[in-house]
């Protein structure tokens, strides 16, 4: 299947009402990579992995600000549900040696995500919060809301909001994705400079009960199944 076709018909079943939560389901393998772009295209000339596991889609984020550690990103995995993401996790084992990936990378740890918004699989460049919600299905109805009044003042913002499963000491996701930074800087200073929509950003604030971290990344996808 070609990628662009591929990908509307992913988007297409991600993009559905909060009642009933979008289909699909995410992984994701954090890492220290030795040599950010060594791993990257050593990861694009041998998609075995993908393969074996029955990713739809897989890519990476590379985290560019707001750093823990140097080569700080992770490897992400997209599937149809929860179910095909829980059995992929049984097909490979990162924490398993091999020589090459040990060459290239440290893993950190591993987690799976539900997006409980509609959200648009379109990577790119993204700033990612992680958060503690005290009421995720309100917040995530905000997050509708503010997406549409962004898209209104003409800014082409997805917003995805995820609920971490087997994540340890993960916490909600919430990340907005432009194709470029200027685009997130436009949409920030406009923020700042009064714009409406920033009324339901702060009112969303009221379903946070604590800001764990922000970050920026630049994403992208580097396998889509045949």
């Amino acid at each position: 299947m070609k990628l662009n076709k591929f990908l509307f018909f992913l988007s297409a079943f991600l993009l559905v009402p909060i009642n009933s939560a979008p289909e699909g389901s995410f992984t994701t393998l954090h890492v220290k990579a030795m040599d950010v772009a060594k791993y990257v295209d050593y990861m694009k000339k041998n998609t075995g992995p993908f393969k074996a596991i029955g990713s739809d889609v897989a890519g990476v984020c590379v985290t560019r600000s707001g750093n823990q550690y140097p080569g700080e990103m992770f490897v992400w995995n997209a599937f149809g549900s929860i179910e095909d993401a829980f059995i992929a996790s049984q097909k490979y084992d990162p924490m398993t040696p091999n020589k090459q990936f040990e060459k290239l990378r440290k893993v950190k740890y591993a987690a799976t995500w539900k997006p409980v918004k509609e959200f648009e699989l379109r990577p790119g460049y993204e700033r990612l919060w992680r958060l503690k919600l005290n009421d995720w299905r309100a917040f995530a109805k905000k997050m509708e809301e503010l997406e549409s009044a962004l898209k209104a003042a003409g800014h082409d913002m997805r917003i995805g909001v995820f609920y971490p499963l087997g994540g340890g000491t993960e916490v909600f996701h919430l990340r907005a994705v432009t194709d470029t930074a200027s685009q997130s800087g436009k949409v920030a200073d406009d923020y700042f400079a009064g714009a409406s929509y920033g009324k339901i950003w702060d009112s969303s604030f009221q379903y946070v009960d604590e800001i764990v971290s922000e970050t920026v990344e630049e994403c992208e996808i580097i396998y889509t199944k045949n």
